[in-house]
């Protein structure tokens, strides 16, 4: 197989969403050797570079035809990141290759809404995942995780999500300040921003008023209100919610960091030591695989000795850009997949 047929299903595809803006940059890379069709409950208009179609499988009523439907198109495999599509797909007689960015645990839901998420994700990868040639889980912390929660003993090969990082990286963006801390991603309570906060304002004890901290990223509203009564008391901590281009942010920051309690990947640390600056989070989840320029503190005291250091020493060098384009540009995510496709289905290493 040379050129492939490819089906490429998911959720939603919109901005600000980590795990939507990878499938895009994943299905783009795609298509420039192969055909590439998208399927998604909802997507933003904004996708112009992409074939992508809105389908009901949400619906459960629905799902059997939807399976039939991407059965007639003839694909040479369908590639799923996330339900319904998980399940569409074990209805399938076409290859199915499930891609697992991973669920947070379950103590990290606090809205019977989230509950409610937790347990339909779950169980669509429960049984989605026996049907599966191939379950390719974006990190090995999430393929030990997968195997212990579904107890699945198939096929798996750790496939990173991509980033498609920026040819140079831009001016810095145009802040009243010059030394910060940087967060980004979304704004919910397992990703710990309101420990940040209180971490740097720890720091800025000892620095000095002259850093800030700088968070962004969409958030639950409740949540964003807390941090926002957080930060106007801390002072300094300017919380800017979704901003539509990141790396000048990245550009100027001195130090990126995340007290996020669990990560299947951490598109936004990458996305950091490309632009050359070191990384703040604990030793915990996929962090570990994926922070070569920075520090995994065991402890909030060997957090905040951390930050303090990396705001009072310039950056040296690029850090880690050389190996995240090594290891996650989108170039490389697609040809693994199809590297893995062809092993699967021609039945070598399946």
């Amino acid at each position: 197989m040379e050129t492939l047929n490819i089906c490429v299903a998911t959720y939603k595809l919109f901005e600000g969403n980590g795990i939507d803006v990878s499938v895009i940059q994943f299905a783009e890379e795609l298509a420039r050797k192969h055909n590439v069709k998208v399927l998604a409950v909802d997507a933003s208009d904004s996708i112009k570079s992409l074939d992508v179609q809105r389908v009901p499988a949400n619906n459960p009523l629905k799902m059997r035809q939807i399976a039939a439907d991407i059965d007639r198109q003839k694909f040479d495999v369908i590639s799923t990141h996330y339900t319904p599509f998980d399940l569409v797909a074990s209805l399938c007689r076409t290859p199915h290759f499930l891609h697992d960015p991973g669920v947070p645990p379950a103590i990290t839901m606090r809205k019977p809404a989230d509950a409610y998420l937790w347990s339909l994700v779950n169980t669509a990868r429960l049984v989605s995942a026996r049907k599966a040639r191939v379950v390719l889980p974006i990190s090995g912390y999430l393929a030990n995780e997968f195997r212990k929660k579904y107890l699945y003993f198939g096929k798996t090969e750790i496939l990173p999500y991509c980033i498609d990082f920026p040819d140079s990286m831009p001016e810095p963006a145009r802040l009243p300040f010059e030394k910060y801390v940087l967060y980004v991603g979304r704004h919910t309570r397992y990703k710990g921003v309101h420990d940040l906060i209180d971490i740097f304002d720890d720091a800025r004890k000892e620095i000095g008023d002259d850093v800030h901290l700088v968070t962004i990223g969409l958030g639950e509203p409740r949540y964003v209100e807390i941090l926002k009564q957080k930060a106007a008391s801390v002072g300094n901590v300017h919380i800017l919610g979704f901003v539509q281009d990141i790396w000048p942010y990245y550009t100027g920051a001195s130090v990126y960091a995340t007290c996020s309690q669990w990560e299947g990947q951490d598109r936004p640390v990458i996305e950091a030591q490309y632009a050359g600056k070191p990384v703040v989070s604990y030793n915990n989840c996929s962090h570990p695989e994926v922070i070569v320029n920075g520090t995994l503190a065991k402890s909030r005291s060997e957090f905040k000795d951390a930050l303090v250091r990396y705001l009072m020493t310039k950056p040296a060098g690029s850090g880690g850009s050389t190996e995240m384009v090594k290891r996650y540009a989108p170039e490389k995510m697609a040809d693994s997949f199809t590297e893995i496709v062809k092993r699967a289905v021609d039945g070598n290493g399946a």
